[in-house]
């Protein structure tokens, strides 16, 4: 409030100068010249003398253009505030956030202009502001990274060199206003050359600023770094932050008109290429800009004039919002009155209405009454029966509000309700099924009856309207029927039995899966495992549900394969008074695994297992000789000059040969040991428990000769001989299946270089 008078004693003080010269001139008698000197004060943003070359030559166009004597006054922001308050300055341009906080302690006529920028033949009427550090901190790249970062501003009320970068910081977390890291500096140059020597991490300047230092001091380009650089098209000037109106030109209140005019229309008039206009960089000036976004940066970072909420009191209110209280006071009468005359009214209708309410409130049975089609009564059991929490709820609606759009039936509800209504003002007690919306969006099922009752003086009868809940009831046969309608079209077999398993229900699936009709099922047991039989039954009885897969057969007697599931049902006194059985066919899905499981581990030709089930084998083999400390023979077979028997007769001859082989050489083997096909002419064994070189020498000796007696093929007879290679397990080392194939490949193949049709053991030689 003191602020408030202050402004208002100030602004009267600025007022009364005009008035007073206006009463000193007395018509007739000789008047002094009015005066046609002013001053121009230009923050000092960057420093003292560089601003005045800067802004001397614009002050000496203004005087030139508009014949007034104006004089340049270059301030820092205290200084000019100073100057201000005592009338020491006539006209002023500084950034928006200054103008704002001048604005705010005093009234001002307006801005004349906004300042247009020149670089390099680009105008811009926008600012904003730059975060930059040295180039060598590869530790600052983003705004994150400037948490904790010491930082040099000019000061707290500059637009581009504070209040900018504030706000994207502000936008990632980081409170610039809390930290404690923060250096004012005055100007922008004191803010590069602090980050440029290290005294700080980050520095704020305003756009432009930066550029034009680099200009004077190119090598300064290679010893700073812009961080959140922002690629703004058509912008001269590197920023790091959202654009904002460039500076405003503004006059204050005691200058005259006239001169205000002159300057304004010198300061449209300037073109960039004017000296005037080089000399500060500028290309001209512009009308006033819209400052509501700096204005809205201000209050974003409650910076002054906006860092303190006003008091407001009760006069400020009463006179701000004085139509509105009239406004309100009226309608708070008029409702007075209303209310008083509503209740006159309420009273009469209550007494016309006691009776049908007694009648009504002390029923048990849901009751409502309406009038017409609006409901004008209830009782607390129908607004119990709908959820709600009072008859308000109900009272003035109609019963199509608590239904749903369409019934059950199909028949669009408020077109359904309208008929029953009709016949019932006719004299019809009309009974129905009705579905109504609960509170809670859940529905209910009553069967409504509508009743006349008619009242003396009114031509049209109220109606009685009565519920009863009938919700279980429907949901308890929407169920059975829905349980019917699974039983018949579930595409698995279902069955129920009474409490000894004896069939007395079953479904279609049933009758197609087991071949038999319902009339010869229903009497006798239920397809069930034969060796288990009643304990089936005794395990579904204690446990609730007995599930597993068994053989059985159809009618015709087809080999069936069946997946049963068996559910005990019990009654309300939770004893045993049904069995209800799942069941479906999986035989061809048996069958379809069995084939699947033979083409994964078994030779498509030979029957043999495959390389896959091989190395199962094996892994599980070598497990067991470790467990049991026993020895296993690892062997590896090539059958010798196969591919001329391949060639000469075709390959069918020589898949018989490959099938004869593989048989001779499994009936070589014992039933324990694992005979496999590779691939091609490549065959591997397994041979468990072998007691030393000797034992499996001897079993390799047979395997030579059993391979080597001819073989009719082709209708010819045809002989080969096979190259082995073995190697045993355990060794000294510990190693791998994948290892100890490889030791029999390697001396298989030491075989072959001595001649085939022998067999050769691993050593450590072969490597």
């Amino acid at each position: 409030m003191k602020r408030w008078f202050g402004g208002l004693l100030i602004s009267l003080l600025l007022l009364s100068g005009p008035v007073l010269q206006a009463k000193a001139v007395i018509p007739g008698a000789s008047t002094p010249q009015a005066r046609e000197s002013l001053t121009l004060a230009v923050l000092d943003y960057r420093s003292d003398s560089r601003m005045q070359d800067q802004y001397a030559p614009l002050v000496s166009y203004l005087s030139d253009r508009t014949g007034i004597d104006i004089e340049l006054a270059v301030h820092d922001q205290e200084a000019l505030n100073r100057a201000i308050a005592t009338n020491q300055v006539d006209l002023f341009l500084t950034n928006p956030s200054h103008f704002l906080l001048i604005r705010s302690e005093r009234s001002l006529t307006g801005v004349l202009a906004t300042l247009l920028r020149d670089w390099q033949g680009q105008s811009t009427s926008s600012i904003g502001g730059l975060i930059f550090t040295r180039a060598d901190r590869d530790d600052l790249e983003q705004l994150e990274d400037l948490r904790g970062a010491s930082i040099a501003t000019p000061g707290i009320h500059f637009m581009g060199g504070y209040q900018a970068p504030a706000l994207e910081l502000k936008t990632v977390g980081i409170d610039v206003r809390r930290s404690s890291k923060v250096l004012y500096l005055g100007n922008h140059d004191r803010v590069i050359r602090a980050v440029v020597n290290g005294d700080t991490d980050v520095g704020f300047i305003r756009s432009g600023v930066l550029e034009d230092r680099i200009a004077q001091t190119p090598e300064l380009a290679g010893k700073l770094k812009v961080i959140n650089p922002q690629n703004l098209t058509g912008y001269p000037f590197q920023v790091s932050t959202r654009l904002y109106p460039e500076w405003p030109l503004v006059s204050l209140p005691h200058v005259d008109g006239r001169q205000v005019r002159r300057i304004a229309s010198a300061l449209f008039a300037l073109e960039p290429e004017h000296p005037a206009a080089r000399a500060a960089g500028l290309a001209g000036f512009s009308p006033p800009a819209d400052y509501q976004s700096v204005e809205h940066l201000a209050r974003t970072l409650r910076v002054a004039p906006y860092d303190e909420a006003p008091k407001i009191t009760w006069v400020d209110v009463l006179h701000q919002y004085r139509v509105w209280v009239i406004t309100v006071s009226v309608l708070f009468v008029l409702l007075v009155f209303t209310s008083i005359w509503l209740g006159r009214k309420r009273r009469q209708l209550a007494r016309e209405e006691r009776r049908q309410r007694e009648l009504v409130a002390n029923w048990p049975q849901p009751m409502l009454m309406l009038r017409g089609t609006e409901l004008v009564d209830c009782n607390r059991a129908a607004i119990e029966l709908l959820r709600y929490s009072g008859e308000s709820s109900l009272l003035g609606k109609t019963l199509a509000a608590f239904s749903r759009d369409t019934q059950p039936d199909g028949d669009i509800s408020a077109q359904k309700i309208d008929g029953l209504l009709r016949r019932t003002q006719l004299g019809d007690v009309v009974n129905a099924e009705w579905v109504f919306v609960r509170s809670d969006g859940s529905d209910v099922w009553v069967d409504m009856t509508l009743a006349p009752v008619y009242e003396h003086g009114f031509d049209v009868p109220f109606i009685l309207c009565s519920w009863y809940d009938i919700t279980r009831r429907k949901e308890a046969e929407d169920r059975m029927r829905l349980a019917v309608q699974v039983f018949d079209n579930a595409r698995e077999a279902i069955f129920i039995t009474d409490s000894h398993g004896v069939v007395i229900d079953t479904n279609e699936a049933y009758q197609q899966i087991t071949g038999r009709e319902r009339s010869e099922s229903v009497g006798s047991l239920p397809p069930m495992p034969v060796d288990e039989g009643s304990a089936i039954l005794v395990a579904a009885r204690k446990h609730g549900v007995w599930s597993g897969e068994f053989r059985s057969r159809s009618r015709d007697g087809q080999r069936l394969i069946l997946n049963l599931t068996l559910s005990s049902v019990f009654d309300d006194k939770k004893q045993l008074s049904h069995f209800v059985g799942v069941f479906s066919d999986i035989t061809r899905l048996k069958e379809s695994e069995k084939k699947l499981r033979t083409m994964a581990h078994y030779d498509a030709l030979t029957g043999l297992p495959n390389r896959v089930l091989f190395a199962e084998r094996l892994h599980q083999s070598m497990a067991q000789a470790r467990r049991h400390g026993y020895q296993l023979g690892v062997i590896y077979i090539d059958l010798d000059e196969f591919k001329p028997v391949n060639d000469a007769f075709g390959h069918d001859a020589g898949d018989e040969l490959l099938i004869e082989m593989g048989r001779r050489m499994r009936t070589v083997l014992r039933e324990e040991d694992t005979l496999a096909r590779l691939g091609g002419d490549e065959f591997a064994a397994i041979a468990v428990n072998v007691d030393g070189d000797d034992a499996l020498q001897a079993l390799l000796e047979r395997l030579l000769k059993a391979v080597a007696e001819p073989a009719w093929v082709a209708s010819h007879s045809v002989e080969i001989s096979v190259s082995v290679g073995y190697t045993l397990y355990p060794q000294a080392e510990e190693l791998d299946a994948d290892q100890l194939l490889r030791q029999a490949d390697q001396a298989m193949y030491q075989a072959k270089r001595q001649g085939r049709n022998r067999y050769c053991g691993f050593s450590e030689n072969l490597l």
